[in-house]
């Protein structure tokens, strides 16, 4: 993604209304077109030049105290700076959709490799695996920050990929979730942003599973101001 979009990303984004003494998120209702109930989430995300922005994403309740992540209920804004994110891990935004739970946001990044994320030398025997890295190292106490979990599959048969990443003991946690119509092969990233008020180690976790497989991986943090 060249300079120029990544600075009309950053602009779009700026150009948000601001909020008044704006805490590291916050919350606040809509109304889709459709008339559907919508929660705005501010949160702080890099800026590709070493600063931050202040991101919006609209999230669905779903009537049991979480809310779900979904790419069409985003701003344009939102949708090519999600794309500008990924484009820094080689990756591309999923449209998959996602689940957050506690004060977090997140998405999913994804690389599929072969043509219709089909491996060239994926055969009807193939053997299903999946792998796991759970997000890891340094990060900053008192600001927003975001984390990435690592997975890579490949799937002898059609059917769902569901990945769920959790910071500090699942405080901060987003869950996505792919549905593929054929066998398929990919590497991913997801991630979520979390905050850490304190100087402390911050566990965090990721949980993958395939139709025939899962992995699971546990990771450490080290929050420091």
């Amino acid at each position: 993604m060249n300079k120029r979009l990544l600075a009309l990303v950053v602009t779009m984004i700026m150009a948000m209304p601001a909020y008044a003494d704006t805490p590291l998120s916050i919350d606040r209702t809509e109304r889709s077109p459709q008339g559907e109930l919508l929660i705005v989430r501010r949160t702080t995300w890099p800026d590709f030049d070493g600063g931050t922005v202040q991101v919006d994403q609209h999230l669905k309740p779903d009537g049991y105290g979480r809310l779900i992540y979904r790419y069409k209920d985003q701003t344009d804004a939102t949708k090519i700076y999600r794309q500008a994110f990924c484009a820094t891990m080689d990756m591309e935004a999923s449209q998959g959709e996602g689940m957050v739970k506690g004060p977090a946001t997140g998405w999913a990044c994804t690389r599929e490799l072969g043509a219709n994320g089909q491996s060239s030398l994926m055969g009807p025997k193939s053997i299903d695996w999946v792998t796991a890295t759970a997000p890891s190292g340094r990060v900053p106490a008192g600001t927003s920050y975001f984390s990435t979990g690592q997975m890579a599959a490949e799937s002898s048969v059609a059917g769902a990929r569901t990945a769920t990443v959790g910071v500090d003991n699942g405080r901060c946690q987003f869950s996505d979730t792919r549905h593929y119509s054929s066998p398929f092969s990919l590497r991913e990233g997801v991630g979520v942003v979390c905050t850490v008020h304190e100087s402390r180690f911050v566990s965090t976790s990721l949980d993958v599973c395939i139709p025939r497989q899962c992995a699971s991986n546990r990771g450490t943090q080290f929050a420091q101001k």
